[in-house]
C-alpha cells in the first residue's frame, strides 16, 4: 500500500472535515488483479510455457525436465487449497517455520509483546498533562484508549461507539497515515466454567442467555511511520488526534490507559494468565492455559438485513471461554474505499470445545451469508490483530490483501456492547439490574439482609465462571447450598475464622468471590488484587458497621428496619431515599454505589428457590 504525505509541516485538523463516502464495494479489495487473476499467476504461466518449450528443443530428456518444471510451476501457480492458491500456502508456510513459537509463562506481559511484535516496547507520553501508554514498534506509535467505564459497578447499555473508519482523519489532512483499530470482546454467561452444573442451568432460566458476563471495548490509534515525518512528529501527531477522540467521544467515555495498565490489558485480552507459555501452532495456539484460534472475515453480510447489522454483538454470545472481535481501518485513502481488516478469535479450554466454538461461528456466519478463514500457519498474526496494538498495515508480509473490505460496508453495523455482568433482577419495567460484581480492581461489598441473599448473590457469581470461598462462623447455615450448588471438579472452599485464606489470581473470565460471614467486622483498607470481591454479609446493621459501609464500593440491601435506614441513609447520604428501603417488597433489594441507588426484584428462579429457599430477609 502507497500513501503519499505533503512535506508541508502546517498541521490542519486531525480528524478532518467529512468528505463525500465513495461508492460502496460489495466485495473485499483486490490488489494486484488482472480480470479477477493476479498478475504473478499470469506471469508464472508464460514461465511454465517457456519451460516447456525451451526442454522440448533439448531433445527427451530436456523436455521430460522442462515438463517436470512447469508441472510445479503450474501447481503452485493454478492448485487451490482451502480457498488459497499453493503459493500463498508456501509464502504462509515459509513464515511460519522461520519465527519462534514460544514465549515463557512468568516473565509476564512486557515478555508476551516481545514475542507478538519483537522490538516492540512501552513508552509514556503526555496527554493534557496525564501520562498515557505509547507502544513504539517498527511499524508506528499506538495509543490505547479505554471505551466506557469498565471500573463502574452499576452495568448500563452504553451508546453506540462510530465505526473506526468515521474517526480517521482526512485524506487531505496533513498528517502521517494512521490505522484506528475497535476492539470488542466478551464472555458469554453462563461460562463454559460453570458447565451444565446447578448454577449455570440456574443462570440460564433467569437471563434467557441475553446477557454477557464479561465485556469490554478499547480502540488503539496507531500513526504509521512515513517518509518525511520524523519520531517527535508522529509522537506530537499520535499526542493531537488521542485528544481529539477522547472529546469525540465524550458521550462513549474514552480516557488513555498508562503504561502499566496497558500491559495489564494486552496480558488480559490474550488471556494470559501465567499459566503455562505461550505456544503457537500450525492450526490454534495456547495463550494461558487456553487454546486459541483466530478467523479472517472475508465475506462480509449484507448490513440491510437486521440480524446482520446485530452480527457483532451476536458474535460475542458464541459458546467459548471468550471470544474477541478486532475491526481495523486505514490509512484513509485518497481515492476509492478505505481498507478495513475485521479478525475473530475463540479461546476455549481444551481443542474439542473449541471446535465446537468455531463451528458455532462458521454456522452464525453462513447463515448471514458471510464467510471467514481459519488463519492457519499465522494464529500468532491473528493474536496480534485481536490485542489492542493498533494492527498492521494490510500489504505487509503475512496479512492477506484478499481479507481486505471496503471500510464502507460498516454502514449501519450496529458498535455497541449491551450491559454486562451479573444479573441481580429486574427493575419495575422487566428490563435486568446488572452489577459489575468483578472488576479490573478490587471491590468490597457489603449484603445487608442475611445469608440467603449472599447465597444467591454466590450462585449467579458461580455462572459467571467465579471461585467462591467462604470464610464463616455459622457453618451449618451454608453446608446445604455448598453441596448442592458445587459445579463438577470444583468444590466452594468453606474456612473457619482466623484461619488463613491462601487464593490465586482472579482474572476476567475466572474471578474471585471470597465471602466474609463472621459478624461485625472491621473494614479493610488494604489494596487487593483486580477481579477479587470481597463479600461482606450481615444479618443486621449497626452502628459498628457503619465504617463498612461508607468504605464499600457497593450495597446490597434488603428491606431495612427503621433505625437500620437511618444510620445508612446518614452514613451514605442517602437522604430520603433510605426510608424508600424500609417499604420495598421482602423479594426486592436496593443497590447503592456512590449514591446512586437502583431498585430490583430478585427475580428468583425455581432452582434457587429449592436450593436457597425463599429470599426474604
Amino acid at each position: 500500500m502507497t500513501v503519499g504525505v505533503a512535506d508541508s509541516r502546517a498541521r490542519r485538523d486531525l480528524t478532518g472535515p467529512a468528505k463525500p463516502s465513495p461508492k460502496v464495494i460489495n466485495g473485499p479489495l483486490r490488489r494486484g488483479r488482472l480480470f479477477g487473476l493476479r498478475v504473478g499467476q499470469l506471469v508464472a504461466t508464460q514461465v511454465a510455457v517457456v519451460a516447456l518449450a525451451v526442454g522440448a528443443v533439448n531433445g527427451p530428456v530436456g523436455f521430460l525436465a522442462g515438463a517436470v518444471v512447469a508441472l510445479a510451476v503450474l501447481a503452485l501457480t493454478w492448485l487451490r487449497v482451502r480457498r488459497r492458491w499453493a503459493f500463498e500456502w508456501l509464502g504462509v508456510g515459509l513464515r511460519f517455520g522461520g519465527r519462534r513459537h514460544s514465549a515463557g509463562a512468568d516473565a509476564g506481559p512486557a515478555a508476551l509483546l516481545r514475542f507478538l511484535a519483537p522490538g516492540a516496547r512501552v513508552e509514556q507520553i503526555d496527554l493534557a498533562g496525564d501520562p498515557a501508554a505509547v507502544l513504539v514498534d517498527g511499524y508506528g506509535v499506538t495509543a490505547v484508549l479505554e471505551l466506557g467505564d469498565p471500573a463502574g459497578l452499576l452495568a448500563e447499555d452504553a451508546p453506540a461507539v462510530p465505526s473506526p473508519a468515521s474517526l480517521l482523519p482526512s485524506a487531505e489532512a496533513e498528517v502521517p497515515p494512521v490505522l484506528i483499530q475497535l476492539l470488542l470482546t466478551g464472555a458469554p454467561a453462563p461460562s463454559l466454567r460453570a458447565g451444565a452444573g446447578t448454577p449455570a442451568n440456574s443462570y440460564r432460566q433467569l437471563t434467557e442467555g441475553r446477557l454477557l458476563g464479561h465485556s469490554r471495548a478499547l480502540l488503539a490509534v496507531r500513526v504509521l511511520r512515513a517518509e518525511g515525518w520524523s519520531e517527535p512528529e508522529l509522537r506530537r501527531a499520535l499526542a493531537g488526534l488521542t485528544r481529539k477522540l477522547v472529546r469525540r467521544l465524550s458521550a462513549v467515555g474514552a480516557h488513555p490507559l498508562g503504561e502499566a495498565a496497558a500491559l495489564r490489558v494486552v496480558a488480559e485480552l490474550a488471556h494470559d494468565g501465567g499459566v503455562g507459555s505461550a505456544q503457537e501452532s500450525w492450526s490454534s495456539l495456547r495463550v494461558g492455559g487456553l487454546a486459541q484460534s483466530t478467523f479472517r472475515l472475508r465475506r462480509w453480510p449484507d448490513l440491510r438485513v437486521e440480524t446482520s447489522r446485530r452480527l457483532l454483538s451476536r458474535l460475542l454470545t458464541l459458546p467459548a471461554a471468550a471470544t474477541t472481535v478486532s475491526l481495523t481501518a486505514g490509512p484513509q485513502a485518497a481515492h476509492g474505499p478505505t481498507p478495513l481488516d475485521v479478525t475473530i478469535r475463540l479461546a476455549a479450554p481444551e481443542p474439542a470445545t473449541l471446535a465446537t466454538a468455531a463451528q458455532a461461528l462458521r454456522k452464525l456466519l453462513s447463515a448471514e451469508r458471510a464467510a471467514a478463514q481459519r488463519l492457519d500457519g499465522e494464529h500468532l498474526h491473528g493474536l496480534f490483530a485481536t490485542l489492542p496494538l493498533g494492527g498492521r498495515p494490510s500489504a505487509l508480509p503475512g496479512v492477506a490483501a484478499d481479507g481486505v473490505q471496503p471500510a464502507e460496508r460498516l454502514e449501519g453495523l450496529h458498535l455497541q456492547i449491551g450491559a454486562s455482568g451479573l444479573m441481580l433482577g429486574r427493575n419495575r419495567q422487566g428490563n435486568p439490574v446488572v452489577i459489575r460484581l468483578f472488576r479490573p480492581e478490587q471491590t468490597r461489598a457489603l449484603v445487608i439482609g442475611g445469608v440467603r441473599c449472599a447465597q444467591l448473590v454466590c450462585l449467579r457469581a458461580m455462572a459467571l465462571g467465579a471461585r467462591v470461598v467462604v470464610q464463616t462462623a455459622r457453618p451449618r447455615a451454608w453446608e446445604p447450598f455448598v453441596r448442592g450448588a458445587a459445579v463438577p471438579g470444583e468444590s466452594i472452599a468453606v474456612v473457619p475464622p482466623g484461619r488463613a485464606i491462601e487464593i490465586v489470581p482472579g482474572s476476567a473470565l475466572h474471578p474471585i468471590l471470597l465471602v466474609v460471614d463472621i459478624g461485625p467486622v472491621g473494614a479493610d483498607s488494604r489494596a487487593g488484587d483486580g477481579w477479587q470481591t470481597t463479600l461482606i454479609v450481615r444479618d443486621e446493621f449497626a452502628a459498628a458497621d457503619v465504617d463498612v459501609a461508607s468504605r464499600a464500593d457497593l450495597l446490597i440491601l434488603q428491606p431495612l428496619r427503621p433505625e437500620e435506614a437511618t444510620l445508612i441513609g446518614g452514613a451514605l447520604g442517602l437522604g430520603e431515599v433510605a426510608q424508600w428501603m424500609t417499604r420495598i417488597r421482602p423479594d426486592m433489594v436496593g443497590v447503592v454505589n456512590r449514591r446512586a441507588v437502583r431498585w430490583a426484584a430478585l427475580a428468583h428462579t425455581p432452582i434457587e428457590t429449592q436450593l436457597i429457599g425463599p429470599p426474604g430477609r
